[in-house]
């Protein structure tokens, strides 16, 4: 997943599509403006990360995933197009698994190692 969804992943397959390095939350910004390059990494991220998130759904059946990096903090995670790649992929055409955000956001790992030496 780290190779072609994750934040830096996408940064570099819109810099290939355009020529023009950006950040992923600048990225989402054109596609919300409907610039085309930055609509098809967007998308690519929606359809690669179903396909990835319908393997583990198939696999552990879990009641909820929290999805956590700076790729969580984009609405299309979330939304129904995504919710339609994961679903072309899963055993069960029936999605009950729950998509959430981090409630401490991206800095939730973080919280985690610090409980650990706790």
């Amino acid at each position: 997943m780290e190779t072609v969804i994750a934040g830096p992943s996408l940064e570099r397959h819109y810099s290939r599509r355009t020529g023009v390095a950006l950040r992923l939350p600048e990225i989402a910004a054109r596609a919300a403006s409907g610039e085309a390059a930055a609509l098809g990494t967007l998308e690519r991220l929606s359809s690669k990360f179903g396909e990835a998130i319908a393997a583990l759904i198939n696999i552990l059946d879990p009641d909820a995933i929290v999805i956590g990096g700076g790729v969580g903090n984009l609405d299309i995670l979330y939304g129904e197009g995504t919710r339609e790649a994961i679903r072309r992929h899963l055993f069960n055409p029936e999605l009950r698994t729950e998509l959430l955000r981090p409630t401490l956001g991206d800095s939730a790992g973080v919280f985690g190692a610090a409980m650990l030496v706790r």
